[in-house]
């Protein structure tokens, strides 16, 4: 099937973060729910064989760092656009993010609709940055 939708995969240890952008990317056109795993241990594999066109990748989880995953990520699987989705908002984390290879960061605590924008640039080919990171990496 041939389709012009933007598979988005979600990274997050938190189970009711994943439910709620599934929620919210079920309701927008344009977008398709690829799935959504607990860890980046099996991020660059899935990826892989599901080739999305956003990941949704937060930074502090269990198992494999997110950053090692968005460098390997953005090595093997180019076509995939990371944006980081963090309550963790840091100007070391955000260049982390940059060198690791994402193609943006967007705080927790802008919302769903800050990051529905924020995934919008990214495709359209833009580094993109929420609201508050804005304001923090601007410190």
């Amino acid at each position: 099937m041939i389709t012009d939708e933007v598979a988005i995969l979600c990274v997050d240890d938190n189970p009711l973060v994943a439910d709620a952008l599934r929620i919210k990317f079920g309701r927008v056109e344009g977008f398709r729910w690829a799935g959504w795993l607990p860890s980046a241990d099996d991020l660059v594999p899935t990826a892989m064989g599901e080739c999305p066109g956003v990941v949704i990748l937060d930074v502090d989880m269990p198992g494999r760092d997110a950053f090692e995953a968005v460098a390997e990520l953005a090595e093997r699987c180019p076509e995939a656009r990371v944006i980081m989705f963090s309550g963790h908002v840091r100007q070391d984390l955000v260049d982390r993010a940059v060198e690791a290879g994402a193609w943006g960061y967007a705080s927790k605590n802008d919302g769903e609709d800050a990051l529905l924008e924020a995934i919008r640039n990214i495709l359209a080919g833009e580094f993109a940055l929420t609201p508050e990171v804005r304001e923090t990496y601007g410190r």
